[in-house]
């Protein structure tokens, strides 16, 4: 037995689509409008250590009117100055090695910061072409070389590495909001 379907029925099973479809679009419209401090919390609470991602993001001032596009690459750049200073850390805790085992530990962690320090920025190159997922990538990489040297006997650095580690996680997290 057939089953006669009219116009208004037709109606009135469109108009719930319609209206579902168009109140999420509008959610995710005003997702992507957020910015500041809103968006710091929604996108630091995503992430695996949403205290870190929070007090490294806020402590740009540009953040609190940076967009998600604007908020990753706050994110890379201060990534960028950290692992610069660090590296000039390690180097000068290498130069006043006194043996040879404190000297290899400490090489170790200045070649993984040092190799980071090009790493990072060939990734800022990456997210201003729009190639976000290859950004992503590239903070995998340094999120790496940072764990490897934190595996060395090298207690100076224990805070940085720490700290790196957990917000190039978190960086990882946020980036590929943008993909």
């Amino acid at each position: 037995m057939a089953m006669k379907v009219g116009v208004s029925d037709l109606c009135l099973l469109a108009i719930p689509a319609i209206l579902s479809l168009l109140l999420s679009s509008h959610y995710f419209a005003k997702a992507d409008n957020e910015i500041g401090k809103p968006l710091i919390i929604k996108t630091c609470t995503q992430t695996e250590f949403p205290d870190v991602c929070t007090s490294v993001l806020e402590s740009d001032p540009r953040s609190s009117s940076a967009n998600l596009t604007v908020l990753s690459r706050i994110g890379l750049e201060l990534t960028a100055t950290k692992v610069n200073e660090t590296t000039a850390e390690a180097y000068k805790l290498l130069i006043n090695a006194t043996e040879y085992y404190q000297w290899s530990m400490r090489s170790a962690c200045f070649y993984e910061y040092n190799s980071s320090v090009h790493k990072i920025y060939k990734g800022i190159e990456y997210f201003d072409r729009q190639k976000y997922h290859k950004a992503n990538e590239v903070v995998f990489l340094v999120n790496g070389e940072i764990h490897t040297c934190s595996t060395r006997d090298v207690p100076e650095l224990t805070g940085t590495n720490t700290l790196l580690s957990k917000f190039t996680t978190d960086l990882q997290t946020i980036l590929h909001q943008l993909y």
